[in-house]
């Protein structure tokens, strides 16, 4: 029995080690989900970061994370994003990404009917830690809703030093 107990208290150790290991350089991740996976094209979600522990000079990654479900129609999906995270001034960005390939194969991983994919959105930009940004997210398909979408998020990650 007593090594049974051992043999769980490391496996669990060693499940929060990877967890911890895959949060490294991460600096802002928020997910918003999607009322009975029905995106309405007036439901704009919106992400506001402030206080970012950022540091000066180096360069971040910002990522769009989507949760679909095996019944999303369509291979694409098409987002409005606006943001001030290149500049003071608000800019608007009309971006297509590829949820599957041409024979309908989801990209991402997933189960259970869930798939999650990170898709990118700016890459090696830099951040301030004084800066107020702010992002929102559309659809700009033709549903309305826009139905199998669970959760959209946002992810800012440090570019490591082996990439740079």
């Amino acid at each position: 029995m007593r090594t049974r107990n051992n043999i769980l208290f490391f496996v669990a150790g060693v499940l929060l080690l990877l967890l911890a290991s895959c949060s490294d350089g991460e600096v802002y991740y928020r997910f918003h989900h999607i009322d009975k996976g029905k995106w309405y094209r007036d439901s704009t979600l919106r992400f506001t970061m402030d206080s970012l522990d950022t540091r000066a000079g180096v360069a971040y990654d910002v990522t769009i994370e989507i949760s679909s479900g095996h019944i999303y129609p369509y291979r694409n999906i098409w987002l409005q994003i606006n943001h001030n995270l290149t500049d003071t001034l608000l800019r608007s960005d009309t971006v297509q990404y590829r949820l599957a390939d041409e024979h309908g194969k989801w990209l991402g991983s997933g189960v259970g009917g869930l798939n999650q994919l990170s898709l990118p959105f700016l890459t090696s930009i830099p951040l301030d830690t004084a800066h107020h940004y702010r992002l929102a997210i559309a659809q700009v398909m033709n549903d309305d809703p826009l139905t199998g979408i669970e959760k959209v998020g946002l992810k800012v990650m440090e570019v490591s030093s082996d990439v740079q």
